[in-house]
């Protein structure tokens, strides 16, 4: 049997960190310089106008001003961590992990408060990517190539993003900003990687990034060759056209106790939007797009299995400006899926209608409070309707400490693969409902000098959880409860970012932990630069001990915990040529964060970039 420890214990000493870290937050003194106390600032009214994050509530707002937790990883904070897809980038933020089954270009599922891949909505400037076979959506998939910045939406405000929201959102933002760049990369294992981005203005704004990754891999067959292009035309002022395509082929080496040496797969993914309204969403806007993903997988035991879908979507959108210190925004969506499926042999052709309708009010209460209220309708023509409300404060304690809760309901609808897989032996089940989830937090947030603290408690019920089977069936429920703290200094030559999370991840029905969800992770991101000269950054995570199901065996296990560590040193050159020298998995460790799927060993690899 597997030993699981002590739960009292852990919860005592989850509850005992967040207290001490609370009691220090509000009581010590917080001077912004050594032997001062900072002068009385006057409290005011949480105000809309800043355009600083868009995730929350589907508009720019403050980020101090919604009741969402919300991290954003901005462009600068992307090439200092060396990232070439997302999955790298969004590694060490708090509360989030990221299910690797290797190097580049092989899965990488992304976890929020311990919820399942499945569970996290991954937007491309709001456009859902997530597969309407599968369900998720693999973020080693995703360049970073002409991307402006990463937010990350965790727990109850996920709400109005409707399916697929339960543990999060994680939106992928393109930049608007007209630059010509070229970058090229090479390293270990085989490891090489260009991207070319040129922009004008001759008569339209446009511009076009298209990149390129491959590697020979660090296991038999688990080569890469990829490429990612995207281009952007502003049609008017106010009208953008933005097409993104990705295609990729790689080997597929399998788990390491029954490997695939033969096993190959193809993948393309092509997003075309074109978007209208004002560009700080004050008034009217909307979209329209389409998605087209295909998929296709040899297995030299199975033969091919074929997924092509799309998605057809629209979206229209008004923010009321209520006086000084109320809004409202309100929006209607309309999506078709279909999917076209070879499964094992069994044909799959479906598809599928939604309607939505959303509304979001915010309101300062007084000149230390803001209140947010939601919620929103969805409409599935196979699995009917559900509503998901969500509501949040902001308490501004004193002008250094703000204090901030929300609760919220979010659900993920069955994939086409649940409801008609036509498996000989093994069926879908059209009766399936979504799964449902009631999540909480509350969280502090204080700044001291150029450093903000913050504080999370959070915790996640959910019910009706689509257990695979013959056919899957809505028989499962999950507790989760976890808290995080973190620390992060203001842009400047040097900046630090620290956080712990620490999560008990229950299966309901059974007592024993989620599959693959870590106890206790820790990440520390340190970079120092001064001006234009020679730039350090080093970037380590701990993953704790997390159960895992194991292939060979047939058995869940406890997987260890490990360290990883990476650095980067650059250094301008010539010509206005950037130079970066990286090494990843520095300490050269053993470890796999998927049973049966090893990290890759020590790598170091070299880049060069210039802007014209």
């Amino acid at each position: 049997m597997l030993h699981h420890g002590p739960r009292g214990r852990v919860g005592r000493w989850v509850f005992l960190l967040t207290g001490m870290v609370t009691v220090m937050l509000v009581v010590l003194p917080v001077p912004t310089v050594i032997g001062q106390t900072p002068e009385p600032v006057p409290v005011q009214p949480p105000t809309f106008e800043l355009p600083e994050v868009i995730v929350p509530g589907k508009r720019p707002q403050p980020a101090t001003s919604t009741p969402a937790s919300v991290t954003v990883i901005s462009r600068d904070e992307i090439e200092r961590s060396g990232a070439r897809t997302v999955a790298d980038a969004v590694r060490t933020v708090a509360e989030v992990s990221v299910r690797a089954y290797g190097g580049l270009g092989e899965l990488a599922q992304p976890s929020i408060r311990g919820s399942s891949p499945a569970q996290v909505l991954v937007l491309l400037d709001g456009i859902p990517l997530n597969s309407v076979a599968l369900g998720q959506t693999d973020l080693s998939t995703i360049s970073v190539d002409g991307v402006e910045r990463i937010e990350i939406l965790r727990g109850p405000f996920a709400a109005i993003y409707g399916s697929g929201a339960l543990g999060g959102v994680i939106n992928i933002i393109t930049t608007k900003a007209a630059r010509s760049q070229v970058v090229g990369r090479t390293g270990g294992f085989g490891q090489r990687s260009a991207s070319l981005a040129i922009a004008g203005s001759r008569g339209i704004p446009w511009q076009l990034t298209a990149s390129s990754d491959g590697t020979s891999g660090h296991r038999t067959n688990s080569d890469y060759a990829g490429t990612t292009a995207v281009t952007q035309i502003g049609l008017s002022p106010d009208t953008r056209l933005v097409v993104h395509h990705y295609a990729a082929d790689l080997g597929v080496p399998g788990d390491i106790a029954s490997p695939t040496p033969n096993d190959r797969q193809s993948e393309r993914r092509t997003l075309l939007q074109i978007e209208s309204g004002s560009t700080d969403r004050t008034g009217p806007w909307g979209r329209v797009y389409y998605v087209a993903d295909s998929l296709a997988a040899f297995s030299a035991s199975f033969g091919t299995d074929t997924y092509y879908s799309t998605v057809v979507g629209g979206e229209w959108q008004r923010v009321w400006q209520l006086g000084s210190r109320r809004v409202l925004t309100g929006g209607i969506e309309v999506q078709r899926q279909a999917l076209d499926a070879v499964v094992a042999g069994s044909p799959i052709v479906e598809n599928a209608t939604i309607g939505a309708g959303y509304l979001q009010y915010d309101a300062a209460i007084s000149d230390r409070a803001l209140a947010s209220l939601g919620a929103r309708l969805d409409s599935h023509s196979i699995y009917g309707t559900t509503l998901n409300p969500r509501a949040g404060i902001v308490y501004r304690l004193n002008d250094v400490t703000r204090l901030h809760a929300a609760v919220g309901r979010t659900f993920r609808g069955p994939t086409f693969l649940d409801l008609f897989l036509s498996f000989p032996g093994c069926p879908g089940n059209p009766s399936l409902q979504p799964e449902t989830a009631w999540a909480g937090e509350i969280g502090l947030e204080r700044q001291a000098g150029q450093v903000v603290f913050t504080a999370t408690l959070f915790g996640t019920e959910a019910t009706n959880l689509i257990v695979g089977g013959c056919p899957p069936q809505n028989v499962g429920a999950a507790s989760i409860r976890g808290v995080s703290v973190e620390a992060k200094s203001a842009p400047g030559p040097v900046r630090v970012t620290a956080n712990l999370t620490a999560i008990r991840a229950i299966d309901v029905a059974t007592g024993n932990p989620l599959l693959r969800v870590p106890g206790f992770a820790a990440n520390l991101v340190l970079s120092h630069q001064v001006g234009d000269g020679p730039g350090l950054a080093l970037l380590a995570s701990y993953v704790g001990p997390r159960t895992d199901f194991d292939a060979a065996s047939s058995a869940t296990i406890l997987m260890p915990g490990y360290v990883d560590l990476r650095l980067r040193y650059q250094i301008s050159g010539p010509a206005g040529w950037v130079v970066t020298v990286g090494v990843d998995n520095v300490l050269d460790q053993v470890y796999e964060p998927v049973r049966g799927y090893p990290a890759p060993g020590r790598n170091v690899f070299i880049s060069a970039a210039t802007q014209f």
